[in-house]
């Protein structure tokens, strides 16, 4: 059967009491489509955004990129780390971004068994490069490489999220959302956008 934007809305209808409410006042989710973008790319971006605002992550993003043209680099992952901290992004995240270099430069041929992997297999991977942790792992199997049935429960907005639902007696169970809790995820997030609009 096919993915569609209404048979991922009725599934979490169907598995989360109450969250039909939420459903209703939120624009429908197209399915998620891998991205065409290099990982060594897309990796930093997602590494960036890790705990910051989008405006104050695109102003970073932006900075590392003029910084990177300047210097003639091929991607933001190969500024040198003084680069990097000047562009505002953080030591630890520097050295994630490194990491992420070091593996392209290194072993290519694991960045693109990536695309292959399992949700389970990509995020334990990509977990092993120094400073990766699941978070980063789980935005980047869900929005780069499109696996439908990811829930990153180590996100605060989500939980925050949950939270707020809780509240309103509305019990979010994301196992229950297989194989589409990615757009559980999406539509949680895309809740707390619209609260602060």
């Amino acid at each position: 059967m096919e993915t569609t934007a209404q048979s991922i809305k009725q599934r979490l209808i169907d598995t989360q009491p109450g969250f039909d409410l939420v459903l209703l006042q939120l624009p429908e989710r197209a399915p998620l489509k891998p991205s065409n973008t290099p990982v060594i790319d897309a990796l930093p971006r997602i590494i960036i955004r890790q705990m910051l605002s989008l405006k104050a992550s695109a102003t970073i993003i932006e900075r590392a990129e003029q910084a990177a043209q300047s210097l003639d680099l091929q991607s933001i992952a190969y500024l040198p780390t003084d680069s990097l901290l000047n562009c505002g992004v953080s030591r630890t995240k520097a050295a994630a971004i490194q990491s992420v270099a070091h593996c392209q430069k290194t072993e290519p041929g694991r960045i693109e068994n990536w695309a292959s992997m399992t949700s389970e297999e990509l995020v334990s991977d990509v977990t092993k490069l120094k400073g990766i942790g699941p978070w980063t792992a789980s935005i980047l199997a869900m929005f780069h490489f499109a696996h439908e049935d990811l829930f990153p429960i180590q996100d605060s907005s989500l939980r925050k999220a949950i939270s707020q639902l809780k509240d309103q007696d509305v019990y979010i169970i994301p196992e229950r959302a297989t194989p589409y809790r990615s757009y559980l995820a999406c539509y949680l997030w895309d809740m707390l956008d619209q609260a602060r609009r």
